[in-house]
């Protein structure tokens, strides 16, 4: 993988889950920052955060086994729910030591993975920031897209996301609005699921969204949804690009309802990889953001 040096330029770290191997980064020093990304990506999508951060910050980005450089273990060694990726989630944080309270940045489907952890542990929980993202079920007044409802329901499941790689491709070239991906940059989100075999946890993703009552997640996510208000308090911040067509102005509309004191920063050109379209702005936001709201133990 070439691009590693010259844009993926930091130490892996590995955590045992039960003879699966959790890759994560652990950057700098300071108060602590963990960004959980969704899919179909891996902790290359905050690299530029975490290049701004790490100088101030100690900041952790683990790849979701399955992704990136964590290992890809089949359905018979791996449960791929939103529950087992929380207990993924405490597991690490407990292996770090981490400070009493830290900030949580989401992206995607690492909101309702972080976002669940958060209403079990609110206590930890310093500061949040927000990526086009979502914690709670579908809103009453979104659709599911067409394109992740063929990747549920149809046999092109199979086609589009592990025989072929198209998902991540044109998450790549759809995802990003204001500039065109580099094929280093194209290269390095397809790089760790090159094969057929390694892209199975994109396809459990997909599948893991409970549209019915009758889903195993269902619960977990319901929980979890409840638990939301009790961030209002909570330092916030939400930036959001518009030109996202799942996590979309119903989404966004949704966070602004539970958390109404929410700072929101929307990027009307920007699309789902919001840090691909704006990683300066954001970047400046949210140092910004820090300075307003410091940690408090």
């Amino acid at each position: 993988m070439n691009f590693r040096r010259e844009h993926y330029p930091f130490v892996g770290h590995f955590l045992d889950r039960d003879g699966i191997a959790m890759h994560y980064l652990d950057e700098g020093s300071g108060e602590a920052v963990v960004m959980l990304h969704g899919n179909p990506t891996w902790s290359f999508y905050y690299r530029q955060l975490v290049l701004g951060l790490r100088g101030q910050c100690r900041v952790i980005v683990p790849d979701h086994i399955g992704c990136g450089f964590s290992d890809k273990p089949d359905d018979a060694h791996y449960e791929f729910t939103l529950e087992r990726r929380v207990r993924d989630l405490e597991a690490l944080i407990e292996h770090l030591k981490l400070p009493p309270k830290f900030t949580l940045v989401v992206h995607d489907w690492g909101g309702m993975i972080g976002m669940t952890y958060a209403t079990r542990h609110p206590e930890r929980i310093a500061r949040l920031v927000l990526l086009n993202t979502g914690a709670f079920h579908l809103p009453k007044t979104k659709k599911l897209p067409p394109s992740l409802w063929v990747c549920r329901n149809t046999p092109l499941d199979a086609l589009l996301i592990r025989k072929t790689g198209l998902f991540v491709r044109l998450v790549t070239r759809w995802g990003v609005r204001t500039r065109v991906l580099s094929p280093v940059e194209r290269d390095a989100y397809l790089a760790p699921h090159t094969a057929k075999a390694s892209r199975l946890a994109q396809l459990r993703f997909v599948q893991d969204i409970p549209l019915a009552p009758d889903h195993p997640t269902y619960a977990v996510v319901s929980e979890a949804q409840a638990k939301l208000p009790q961030f209002r308090a909570t330092p916030t911040l939400i930036c959001w690009g518009e030109q996202d067509w799942v996590f979309d102005q119903h989404f966004l509309a949704e966070w602004q309802r539970i958390l109404p004191t929410a700072e929101v920063h929307r990027f009307p050109d920007a699309g789902h990889l919001v840090l691909e379209d704006k990683p300066n702005e954001i970047l400046s936001l949210v140092k910004q953001f820090f300075a307003r709201h410091p940690t408090k133990e």
